[in-house]
C-alpha cells in the first residue's frame, strides 16, 4: 500500500531533503540547467518531483515530467510503498458563488472582490 504524507514537515521528517548545493537558497533544484543535469544523474529513488495537481500541490516519488514546479533529492530513499507528499489544498471559500445573479455582480468572478480570505479569487490556498 502506497504510503502519502501530510505536509511538508512529515515528508522533511522521514526522507531529509538535501540543500541545493547550486544557488545555496533551499533545497528544490531547477527543471532545466545544470541543476536538471545534476537531478538526472541522481539515482531515481532519491529524487522527488514538485508537482501542481488539480486543486492541490504535491511531492511524488521519482522523476516526473506533466505539471513539474521542480525536484528535490534525499538523503533516504523511497521504495515502491511510498508515494506522495500532499503540500496543500485549494478550497471554495465562504464567499464562493456560483449563483448567476452573484456572478453578474461581480462581473463574473466567483468570489467576492472585498474578501480578505481570497481577494476575490473565490478560493483558499491551505497549507498542511
Amino acid at each position: 500500500m502506497a504510503e502519502e504524507y501530510q505536509g511538508w514537515d512529515e515528508w522533511a521528517d522521514k526522507f531529509k531533503p538535501q540543500d541545493n548545493h547550486f544557488n545555496g537558497q533551499g533545497k528544490m533544484y531547477e527543471t532545466y540547467g545544470e541543476e536538471y543535469e545534476y537531478v538526472k544523474s541522481i539515482h531515481p529513488n532519491f529524487v522527488w518531483t514538485y508537482v501542481d495537481g488539480d486543486m492541490s500541490s504535491l511531492i511524488i516519488a521519482g522523476h516526473h515530467w506533466v505539471n513539474r514546479i521542480g525536484y528535490y533529492i534525499t538523503e533516504n530513499p523511497w521504495s515502491d510503498d511510498m508515494d506522495a507528499c500532499l503540500l496543500s489544498v485549494e478550497e471554495e471559500c465562504v464567499c464562493y458563488s456560483e449563483d448567476e445573479d452573484v456572478l453578474a455582480e461581480r462581473n463574473d468572478e466567483w468570489g467576492d472582490p472585498e474578501c480578505e480570505k481570497c481577494e476575490g479569487y473565490g478560493y483558499v490556498t491551505n497549507y498542511l
